[in-house]
């Protein structure tokens, strides 16, 4: 009889035991499940390929050697402004009445290619030409009002060589440019006005790529030269030239708004 009493008080703790076992043994599978033995593990790549994989795509893929063709618009400043001292109308050679306009250079398409190469990952140099028949258009004093009259045609020749710095080292990035620049006029009536001057050029761009060998720039450059109207005075269509006040500029400045299309070479 105490052999049954024992036998009772224990069976409680025998089926504590029972329900337990696997709460203990769960662990341990979970451990032995997670631990690593190595033979599983694939084997490491080889030094080649990881080292490719850490280059940037720009640095492996493009050449030192780029060039492109490039478009837009190119616009002009002031050359040159007169006034009749007495304050009447006077006929002008171009075929208009005013006795105050202003010559300028009048915004018109520009067409040009660049070559350059890298020197390293942030700085180039680059050579450039643009032409663009712009026309000199007068701004004058017709009665009351304004208005515009074609006064001679020009043809624009900028040849520019200097230098671009990368702002980021993203395969496509923003860049700053500046370049020292020839410009050549050559006037189609008055050849007085006919020309070339030294002068700079600086300019921000965006360099968009695309594959291994390509990509797209947009450009926006300011550029300033001399300027002289040597010995050309304006032509009245009159006997006797009237008396004028003649205020003329000792430089040019271009604006220019351009998308090209580069290539690796």
């Amino acid at each position: 009889m105490n052999s049954a009493k024992i036998s009772v008080r224990l069976l409680p703790w025998i089926l504590i035991t029972i329900l337990a076992a696997p709460l203990w043994t769960a662990p341990a599978a979970q451990a032995q499940t997670r631990s690593e033995t190595g033979r599983h593990k694939p084997p490491p790549p080889p030094e080649d390929e990881a080292q490719a994989k850490t280059v940037a795509p720009h640095e492996r893929m493009t050449k030192p050697w780029y060039a492109g063709v490039i478009g837009g618009v190119l616009g002009g400043s002031d050359m040159f402004r007169v006034e009749v001292v007495s304050g009447l109308p006077v006929p002008w050679e171009p075929g208009f009445t005013s006795k105050r306009f202003t010559v300028s250079l009048d915004r018109n398409f520009e067409m040009g290619f660049f070559v350059g190469r890298d020197l390293n990952r942030v700085w180039s140099i680059r050579g450039d030409v643009g032409y663009s028949r712009m026309d000199a258009v007068a701004e004058a004093l017709v009665g009351q009002t304004g208005a515009v009259f074609l006064f001679d045609r020009m043809d624009v020749l900028n040849l520019g060589l200097g230098v671009e710095a990368r702002l980021t080292k993203a395969p496509s990035y923003p860049y700053f440019q500046a370049a020292i620049l020839y410009s050549h006029l050559d006037a189609a009536s008055d050849a007085e006005l006919t020309q070339g001057n030294l002068g700079g050029r600086i300019g921000l761009g965006y360099l968009q790529t695309f594959e291994k060998f390509w990509g797209l720039r947009f450009e926006v450059r300011l550029s300033r030269t001399g300027f002289s109207v040597g010995d050309y005075v304006p032509q009245a269509e009159l006997p006797a030239q009237p008396t004028i006040d003649y205020q003329t500029e000792d430089h040019l400045t271009y604006f220019e708004f351009l998308i090209g299309l580069q290539v690796s070479l």
